[in-house]
């Protein structure tokens, strides 16, 4: 199999998820990759990464229109590609477009596999919550993020704090629910959108039906770029996302952890699921005034902990965005890669607004599955492009 890129290595991830036995070799699956359709048999076909090399690497690539670019190498741990100017001005232009017209909405953080629920924080078991135990009790429930002053104006608002000394016993909290607590603060963020770990607007365009020849010329050049079938990309998720003065993402990881107890999710199967994002590929759509890159907390730390990122909430890039860490700079038509299971953030934009877009390129653990649909959607596209020829005679 050709890669496109020059002089870049590839090597190929065997993950303990796709398993198949020797039965299955014979089925065979066709793929699209650099233009060309090959079928092989399932043992034949690997989940290919591209290999970084030191920090401050740089590589020529050549895409389809002739142009050449750069891909740098800007972190090792995780591995992290920059590609500037991936994306014309015009395709930038464009994918906005496309996401105005279709619509954007809040973005809203899912809680996939039911592990943000309303538990509380009383770490020190004295029966009773103080401000930070209550912070995190918070944070776990509705996904926001409050400060000492924002929860004391909560405590005089709903009158939980009956005499006033900042802790909340069980005996205050005896009469209150979780939904008191939610109507509050839904009240609360309407003026205060800030305060959520996510605070941006978005939309779902969709590759497996979009007939737009502009976006369709991206998903074909990025499949090249990542040496991974076209099928793959067009049945994987790409979201339009636009940030706002203020509008940022806290620190998160784009897939959910391996767990054989819980499925992924698709598009039919959304809640009790895991999010399968093997890797990311992420679009700067123009230049931000002020702000607005995105961070990597925790890349080319040896010793991360993740306790004691909690603790300092350096989790909050939004108000913390000095401190240590991997920071790329927002610009038009700039590509970042990374393969998943660490932590990214978008950081806070100070002036002007940004936009983006997310292109997260899943698989799940069945592996002859995967094939599968990616098969049988390179037939039916192939069956449009004769009905197509066909129509042009």
């Amino acid at each position: 199999m050709q890669t496109f890129l020059l002089s870049v290595l590839i090597f190929t991830c065997y993950f303990e998820i796709y398993g198949f036995s020797s039965a299955e070799n014979e089925k065979q699956y066709c793929l699209t990759l650099n233009n060309e359709v090959k079928c092989e048999n399932l043992s034949n076909i690997k989940l290919s990464r591209l290999d970084g090399h030191e920090s401050g690497h740089i590589e020529n690539i050549r895409i389809e229109d002739g142009r050449q670019l750069e891909m740098k190498t800007l972190s090792l741990k995780p591995l992290i590609l920059e590609i500037s100017n991936f994306l014309t001005k015009e395709e930038c232009k464009h994918l906005k477009e496309m996401a105005i017209e279709e619509g954007l909405q809040s973005s809203e953080t899912h809680n996939w596999d039911n592990s943000n629920r309303f538990i509380l924080q009383d770490k020190d078991n004295d029966k009773r919550l103080n401000l930070e135990e209550m912070k995190l009790t918070l944070m776990g429930g509705f996904d926001v993020h409050l400060n000492k002053e924002d929860i004391l104006l909560m405590y005089k608002e709903i009158k939980i704090d009956k005499d006033n000394d900042e802790y909340i016993t069980q005996s205050e909290m005896s009469s209150f629910s979780p939904k008191h607590f939610e109507r509050y603060l839904n009240t609360f963020l309407k003026t205060h959108p800030e305060k959520h770990s996510r605070y941006s607007r978005q939309v779902w365009l969709k590759p497996d039906t979009s007939e737009d020849e502009v976006f369709n010329r991206i998903i074909n050049r990025a499949s090249t770029l990542v040496d991974l079938p076209v099928e793959l990309l067009k049945l994987s998720d790409f979201q339009v996302v636009n940030y706002d003065i203020k509008g940022h993402y806290h620190a998160h990881w784009d897939s959910s952890g391996l767990d054989k107890a819980a499925l992924c999710c698709d598009k039919v199967r959304k809640n009790n699921c895991r999010i399968c994002r093997y890797m990311t590929i992420f679009f700067y759509l123009n230049d931000v005034k002020d702000g607005g890159g995105t961070a990597f907390p925790v890349a080319n730390n040896e010793t991360v902990d993740l306790g004691e990122i909690t603790k300092q909430e350096l989790y909050n890039l939004n108000e913390k965005c000095g401190l240590p860490g991997l920071k790329v700079t927002a610009e038009m038509g700039k590509a970042i890669i990374w393969y998943n299971h660490f932590v990214n953030q978008n950081l806070g934009v100070k002036k002007g607004e940004k936009w983006v877009a997310n292109f997260w390129i899943k698989v799940t653990d069945d592996k002859e599955d995967d094939l599968a649909k990616m098969h049988k959607y390179q037939q039916l596209l192939s069956k449009k492009k004769k009905k197509k020829g066909k129509d042009e005679l």
